[in-house]
């Protein structure tokens, strides 16, 4: 593998300053901090506030399935109207919002007068926000953060969603010792504080495409759909990324299960989740160093790695042996995350950046929840090693079908795959970014 198929920051023409002195990015990624934050507190204080409202756990449950649905539905229409309107006023309008929910929520807790309708419609209505914002600020940092420190950026963003997911449900569920309303208020400074580190970020964000090029909603949607199919790598890493996904819905659910039968106390799941989640944290911190290599050796070494770590829980499914596996996982996890975002940003030109955002998370998510239901049916029925043996075959399916991939074993830098769509590593961050029709 020659050098100029490493993510090389020489090759794509990246300034040398370091991104911690590019103040737009600092501000961005510390609004999405508060973002991230205050998805995961409420991921328990909804939940928590349901049981306490009607004391049924099938309501609670239906707060967590409707904000689901909500990604679902929303995720398409959100990508293309996100390519039509400002990304800063998106954002800030989003913050906006989940802050005034969130103060209706705290004002109807201290008054005594939210219901659980109320709840459901602030869950629902706030998980839209969140299927705006994220397309708009991952359109944002394209803008913002040149070609060369895409990598780099992304393996950020990878550490913070890492400790957002460890800290953000304990923290919530910590605040909700204090008082029911305590961790909305929470929320709320953080949606503040990320409306006015947003507000303060000077590059200009707004979608350069003439009104008149527009077409319907569907054809914008149509269209985003069709791009992102037609670029072979990225549809070659969406799949991949679909298998993994799948991989590692099941696997998650499926060893909770498998321990749980064989005898483990609540603690000791907990104990294996929390050491697989600092496997993870670490995996985001040390990306950047694993990004040195060529980035065909790690994505395949990814792979090849997690397809032989299954066969060993499933020769051995105890918490001994499944929770360093699954740690050392998901600590090669955010290597593979942070190429597959880098390449996608780089290479979509400006004026489609939302819809192919869209377009990659809700693809890449759907095959996530076929993994529970699959994994809960093989350990009923032949067991728990049947069903690691059946993860472990996917996960090898997904890795030799990578390893087969022509465009996966001549992928180009990062700077090589931009300039072939026209996505020029100069023109980042300065809105001059040109759009080519995709080849």
């Amino acid at each position: 593998m020659s050098g100029t198929d490493q993510i090389d920051e020489r090759a794509s023409g990246a300034t040398s300053e370091p991104l911690r002195r590019n103040r737009d990015f600092v501000l961005l990624w510390s609004a999405n901090v508060g973002s991230v934050l205050g998805a995961n507190i409420s991921s328990l204080a909804y939940p928590l506030i349901a049981l306490d409202l009607t004391g049924s756990a099938v309501q609670a449950g239906l707060i967590g399935s409707a904000t689901l649905i909500t990604h679902i539905v929303f995720r398409l229409p959100a990508g293309a109207l996100v390519d039509r309107w400002n990304r800063r006023r998106t954002m800030l309008a989003c913050d906006l919002l989940r802050a005034g929910l969130l103060l209706a929520v705290v004002a109807g807790l201290l008054s005594g007068r939210l219901t659980f309708w109320m709840l459901l419609g602030a869950a629902v209505i706030s998980g839209t926000c969140a299927v705006f914002f994220h397309p708009a600020q991952m359109s944002a940092l394209r803008r913002i953060v040149p070609t060369g420190r895409l990598p780099q950026a992304f393996a950020l963003n990878e550490a913070r969603d890492q400790v957002a997911t460890i800290a953000g449900p304990p923290l919530g569920g910590l605040l909700y010792g204090l008082g029911q309303a305590v961790p909305f208020a929470g929320q709320l400074l953080a949606y503040l504080c990320s409306f006015l580190a947003i507000l303060a970020i000077r590059t200009p964000m707004d979608v350069q495409e003439r009104e008149e090029e527009r077409g319907s909603l569907l054809q914008d949607i149509v269209e985003g759909l069709r791009w992102t199919w037609a670029q072979r790598l990225l549809r070659v890493m969406l799949l991949a990324a679909a298998g993994v996904n799948l991989v590692f819905s099941a696997l998650t659910f499926g060893v909770i299960v498998i321990v749980e039968q064989g005898g483990a106390t609540s603690a000791e799941v907990g104990l294996m989740l929390g050491v697989s989640g600092v496997g993870g944290l670490l995996g985001a911190l040390t990306a950047p160093r694993l990004l040195r290599f060529s980035p065909v050796v790690v994505i395949l070494g990814v792979f090849w790695v997690s397809a032989a770590l299954v066969p060993l829980m499933a020769i051995s499914p105890t918490i001994a042996v499944i929770a360093p596996a699954l740690a050392a996982m998901l600590f090669l996890m955010p290597a593979a995350n942070v190429i597959l975002g880098s390449y996608q940003v780089a290479v979509t030109p400006d004026r489609l950046q939302g819809r192919v955002i869209s377009s990659l998370a809700l693809i890449g998510s759907l095959a996530g929840p076929v993994g529970p239901v699959a994994a809960g049916s093989i350990i009923e029925r032949w067991g728990p090693a049947a069903a690691l043996s059946a993860i472990g075959v996917v996960m090898l399916i997904v890795a030799a079908g990578t390893t087969a991939s022509r465009t996966i074993r001549h992928m180009p830098s990062l700077a090589d795959a931009a300039r072939a769509t026209g996505e020029t590593p100069d023109d980042a961050g300065r809105g001059e970014i040109r759009d080519v029709p995709p080849g």
